[in-house]
């Protein structure tokens, strides 16, 4: 174990982009918009800007992601609002409103912040909520009534166990969030640099774990395999990469090799590496393509554990086969297309040592 503070002072040269694990960003602005008639040109405006346009609110909510702007415009003949999303700022909008000349058929308006979302993992996520409220006087809130708090002024943290890489679900909220009356973009800051201590705190340790991943390829495609991992690393958003090398390996016969070894930081289990790393190893067919060893505190973590876990009565290319499916189902789109592609480019090889 690893006490994160330290180690990323040790590692805090060698963390880039693609090595952070992200723990809290923003998400989308909200305006409400209430018209003084009909809705029709403002509506026209709007829908100028719109990437997508829905009855239902929350759904357009479930499609939006940092950066992106929800407009809820309201008229005397709807019951509910129409809901538009656009990747458009919210200034942009309103510019063009007045641009128009249409602020006569305002008859309100409200803009909130960016709602923040936090990630906090770990059996201890409430006592992680309650110093958050405590450290920033914040009052309580709850996550499936976020339409309630628009014409608040005050910035809504919502946590979530879910990577903040993607759009997160509202149904991936924790029921608990938290109205903070300060300033957004000093808020955000704040949050960030305290993340790690309240994410330490929902975790119950302030220590994570180092792992150990040593890639083993037989078949000379290791740049594929290693843009695989790194693909798959960042699109879990699992972790902070800590270092890489060539190491030596001896064999039983004390035969020497090298092996690339990824060294990786991270709040979650080994057996949770392990089950990744297996899903790595092998293809649909169930034939393993690569070799990935972990190693934690400097015992080799064995895939029978797996198989006394989950799958005792199958073979380890089922059991890759199976861990291979459920990596693919966590990933997000994007980082599973290009997975998939870098496994194209692998059974494609002329190689003809197609098996390790």
């Amino acid at each position: 174990m690893v006490g994160i503070s330290a180690a990323l002072t040790r590692y805090g040269n060698e963390i880039g982009g693609k090595n952070m694990l992200s723990l809290v960003r923003s998400g989308p602005t909200i305006i409400k918009v209430r018209a003084r008639h009909s809705q029709q040109k403002l509506a026209e405006a709007i829908g100028r800007y719109s990437v997508d346009r829905t009855d239902v609110a929350m759904e357009s909510y479930d499609a939006a992601t940092e950066g992106d702007t929800l407009i809820f415009l309201f008229s005397q003949d709807r019951a509910s609002p129409q809901t538009y999303q656009t990747t458009q700022p919210a200034t942009a909008l309103l510019a063009d409103i007045i641009r128009r000349s249409l602020c006569d058929e305002v008859l309100d308006l409200k803009i909130t912040p960016p709602n923040i979302f936090m990630r906090l993992i770990g059996d201890h996520i409430d006592s992680a909520i309650d110093r958050v409220a405590k450290d920033f006087k914040a009052r309580e809130a709850a996550a499936n009534e976020l339409l309630d708090y628009m014409e608040e002024d005050a910035a809504l943290l919502n946590f979530t166990g879910s990577p903040l890489n993607r759009i997160v679900h509202i149904k991936d909220f924790h029921p608990r969030a938290l109205l903070i009356d300060k300033p957004y973009g000093r808020l955000l800051v704040y949050l960030r640099s305290k993340a790690q201590e309240y994410l330490n705190i929902a975790m119950g340790s302030p220590d994570w774990n180092e792992i150990h991943i040593s890639l083993f390829d037989a078949m000379d495609q290791f740049n594929l395999h290693y843009q695989r991992l790194i693909c798959v690393l960042q699109g879990l958003d699992i972790g902070i990469v800590s270092g890489e090398s060539w190491e030596p390996e001896y064999t039983i016969a004390l035969r020497k090799s090298e092996v690339y070894q990824i060294r990786l930081l991270t709040p979650f289990p080994p057996q949770e590496l392990k089950q990744i790393c297996l899903g790595l190893e092998y293809g649909e067919d169930g034939r393993r393509i690569v070799d990935f060893d972990v190693y934690f505190d400097k015992k080799k973590i064995s895939w029978i554990s797996e198989k006394k876990l989950n799958y005792p009565k199958l073979t380890r290319p089922e059991v890759g086969v199976i861990c291979r499916k459920n990596l693919l189902a966590r990933l997000p789109g994007e980082a599973r297309a290009y997975l998939e592609a870098l496994g194209e480019q692998i059974n494609s090889s002329d190689n003809p040592r197609n098996r390790l």
